[in-house]
């Protein structure tokens, strides 16, 4: 029985769909080219590729449609284990004979299709390279070659290979069996074409005799009854709420507060200063309320797309940095920092932004003032609320300043990351905080210094992972992965997910010791989620086949803390075993952006989704009066923060 046939006849001669700027703006926004898909998808995103073309490409030789690996080897540093991956999405729960054709256009690397493919970053593969036929796994960054078996090579020459995985693993290149191993496969689990060197695929045939294609439908009913039954125990998502956002729609730049009871939104739009997104000068604000009545507006809005998607945060946050019981809006415009009253956009103070020209700390930055990339409250003086403040630049340098707006230090140490966390670590009154890869004491002196220095540190939480006192930070730290670092400055625990993106800790599984752990990658390998334990021991692990997961904690019903990916197709809400038990409904909502908020105050998470036309909210149908739990501040939304749901009790 053929389960997949593939022949690439219904794609025209073009590229694959790509970005086309190799953007990071899939981190947090759900988005995807234009372009013919077919049953395909490319789970590989990287900005080394920059100013380079897609990894695929659809040619034609003599009538027959192929799919090339357009890319050749362009990948170094961290990155060098990146391979070209094109993955098929249909789930095969049983074993099968997967056949297909390859020709090589470069010799020097494993080109080959992948089975027992769980993420780019975990299946068996069979490749050939100039020299020989082999059977690897992939682990992570761990590659463990089973059997290799030299071949006479001819680079005109097309192969064909065949790999049956009926009592354990056998290949036949040109109908000769050159590899048996002894291999339990996972299912279910996909195919995929994997590709380091310059190749073509075609005639992709997946075959399954009549004894495991009843496996696989009988596995196959099994898992989605399992899941069905799953989704029967959660109420569905309600659309509660639909805003017309006007001309000042923006991506996931949204601030949000709630004052008696009535809930304030604001959202920004930028323009891009010099270089991309490294300068971005925030042009406009708008706050309004939940019928989507303005309540002020500082700057021009203009919502085309170069002023509403950016892959950084803006510097505006909601906090009462005065102490009077009322909200303000702190930001940075135009190498000013400015207070305002959240109500009425009234100023209440200001000053300029520090002078970096001549500055030996600061390299490449292209302005007399500093263009501020992110700001946060914080309270450095003992003043028993969050007075003071800090603003940065793009990860070289953080300013902290008192309630009067007068510098109390400066950090300039490691790569600062995108998002500072503050808190009062040590409970001596004071706010510390933890920059990159340091623990920084309310003087601005540096504590430790974890033994890290390449990337920077993307997300970082503080939390008791055992439930009870033990806090520890929990860090997604780009290149350096997942870590678990103890208040010491000692490493408790590492996991290699590839480039770490975003995390989450809350109470997941009801049945597990303590809280988990949720983490997301992005560069090298997108869309990997994977679950853990306290201890970051991988639970489970998927590959969601589009952008924008953002694995943001969500108590959903009052029972059950959930997994928010997105608000797309392929998207919804995940339990702690990453299965999709609640979906949104089918009813053409904005999927753009994504947030998190309890926006009535009655302790159960709205979902905010939105575009640059719309804003949606969603609720579940049906809940309970959940436990009271602690979250992250609302002072201090940033697209870099990993988010959290701490049970007060457990």
């Amino acid at each position: 029985m053929e389960v997949i046939k593939e022949n690439f006849s219904d794609f025209s001669l073009s590229e694959y769909p790509y970005d086309r700027g190799h953007t990071a703006l899939g981190e947090y926004h759900h988005i995807s080219a234009p372009g013919y898909y077919g049953n395909w998808y490319d789970p590989i995103s990287l900005h080394q590729w920059r100013s380079l073309d897609g990894s695929w490409m659809v040619t034609e030789d003599n009538g027959i449609h192929y799919m090339e690996q357009n890319r050749g080897n362009n990948s170094s540093g961290a990155f060098q284990n990146v391979y070209c991956v094109l993955a098929h999405k249909e789930l095969l729960f049983s074993e099968y004979t997967l056949s297909f054709n390859i020709r090589l256009f470069e010799v020097d690397n494993y080109c080959g299709m992948a089975f027992g493919y769980i993420t780019s970053r975990c299946y068996y593969a069979i490749a050939i390279n100039g020299e020989d036929i082999a059977l690897y796994h992939r682990n992570e960054e761990d590659f463990n070659f089973i059997s290799r078996v030299k071949i006479e090579f001819d680079d005109f020459k097309e192969y064909n290979i065949k790999i049956s995985l009926d009592n354990g693993v056998s290949v036949y290149l040109d109908d000769k069996l050159v590899i048996s191993e002894d291999i339990n496969i996972t299912f279910p689990s996909k195919i995929a074409l994997i590709g380091k060197s310059a190749c073509r695929f075609s005639n992709i045939l997946v075959n399954m005799n009549d004894i495991n294609y009843e496996k696989h439908l009988i596995n196959k009913e099994k898992y989605l009854k399992k899941l069905e039954e799953k989704r029967k125990k959660y109420p569905k998502l309600k659309c509660i709420k639909k805003i017309n956002l006007g001309n000042f729609g923006s991506g996931r730049q949204l601030r949000i507060a709630r004052v008696d009871n009535k809930v304030i939104f604001i959202l920004a739009q930028h323009q891009k200063r010099m270089i991309r997104d490294s300068f971005a000068h925030l042009s406009s604000m708008t706050a309004f309320d939940i019928d989507g009545n303005v309540l002020w507006r500082i700057g021009e809005p203009n919502p085309i797309f170069d002023n509403t998607f950016i892959s950084c945060d803006l510097p505006f946050q909601i906090a009462d940095i005065n102490n009077d019981g009322k909200l303000e809006v702190i930001y940075a415009r135009n190498f000013m920092v400015h207070i305002i009253d959240l109500l009425t956009g009234k100023e209440l103070k200001s000053m300029k932004t520090p002078v970096i020209k001549g500055d030996p700390l600061v390299k490449n930055e292209p302005f007399y003032r500093l263009n501020v990339d992110a700001i946060r409250v914080a309270d450095f003086e003992g003043l028993g609320y969050k007075g003071d403040f800090i603003i940065k630049d793009r990860y070289q340098n953080v300013w902290a300043y008192d309630k009067d707006m007068k510098l109390l230090w400066r950090y300039h140490h490691k790569n600062t990351g995108h998002f500072p966390y503050i808190c009062d670590f040590n409970n001596d009154g004071y706010d510390e905080m933890f920059v990159g890869y340091d623990m920084v004491n309310h003087k601005g002196e540096i504590v430790f210094s974890l033994p890290m220095n390449s990337d920077h540190t993307d997300e970082i939480i503080y939390a008791p992972l055992d439930g009870k006192n033990d806090y520890k930070l929990v860090l997604a730290s780009g290149n350096e992965g997942v870590n678990i670092i103890n208040l010491d400055g000692s490493i408790y625990k590492h996991y290699e997910i590839g480039h770490a993106q975003r995390i989450s800790v809350a109470k997941y599984d009801n049945n597990m010791e303590g809280l988990q752990i949720c983490a997301t990658a992005f560069w090298g390998s997108d869309g990997i989620v994977c679950s853990y334990d306290k201890d970051l021991n991988l639970k489970h692990q998927i590959e969601v086949e589009t952008k924008g997961t953002i694995v943001s904690p969500v108590c959903y019903d009052g029972i059950n803390n959930l997994i928010l990916l997105h608000a797309g197709i392929d998207g919804g809400l995940v339990d702690f075993e990453l299965d999709r038990v609640v979906l949104f409904p089918n009813d053409s909502h904005p999927t753009l952006s994504t947030e998190v908020f309890d926006i009535d105050g009655d302790g159960i998470d709205e979902i905010i989704t939105w575009d640059l036309n719309e804003m949606w909210i969603y609720k579940a149908e049906s809940f309970i009066e959940p436990k009271k739990s602690k979250k992250y501040p609302h002072d201090s939304f940033s697209n870099y923060r990993g988010e959290y749901i701490i049970p007060e009790e457990l």
